[in-house]
């Protein structure tokens, strides 16, 4: 009596061994793409900054105190009011500080054709700022051919 021996199947080892080589193509796949990713958001984080934000330092032009009256439904309105002018260039600043009766009134004008609902919602600020931003540069181009206004900050904003 002889046994005769079976061969063995290679069937389960080719499909552990496919099963081996996607699971790590698919893992490079991923590892590529998320590299990918990760690169793109730097490059947009580093464009996003203008280019003279990453040579100079930006210089401030405090306005001081506003005082104005905003219109209400039921009654008169107070709201005081403090920005900064930020510019990349000293010497636009200084032009500005030339421009200063020009720049408070351009200020005054934007915000009391304001009323006291849109000036108190929530969120008021950032747009705001960017009226105001628009408004002065527009006001400076007209004035000097040119504004050297990068952004507006609010510092201090009370409304009653």
């Amino acid at each position: 009596m002889t046994e005769e021996v079976k061969p063995k199947s290679k069937l389960p080892l080719i499909i552990a061994a496919g099963v081996i080589t996607l699971a790590l193509a698919g893992g490079g796949g991923w590892w590529y793409v998320q590299q990918q990713k990760a690169a793109a958001m730097e490059i947009a984080a580093t464009q996003a900054l203008p280019a003279t934000a990453m040579v100079k330092k930006p210089v401030f032009l405090p306005l001081k105190k506003f005082v104005m009256s905003v219109k209400g439904d039921d009654r008169l309105h107070y709201l005081m009011l403090e920005l900064s002018i930020m510019s990349y260039s000293e010497d636009q600043l200084k032009v500005l500080e030339d421009y200063m009766p020009v720049i408070r009134n351009a200020v005054i004008t934007l915000v009391s054709g304001k009323d006291y609902e849109s000036l108190s919602a929530q969120g008021v600020i950032p747009v705001l700022q960017s009226e105001l931003k628009d408004y002065l540069g527009k006001v400076m181009n007209e004035m000097n051919s040119s504004n050297g206004i990068d952004r507006i900050l609010i510092t201090k904003m009370v409304i009653q």
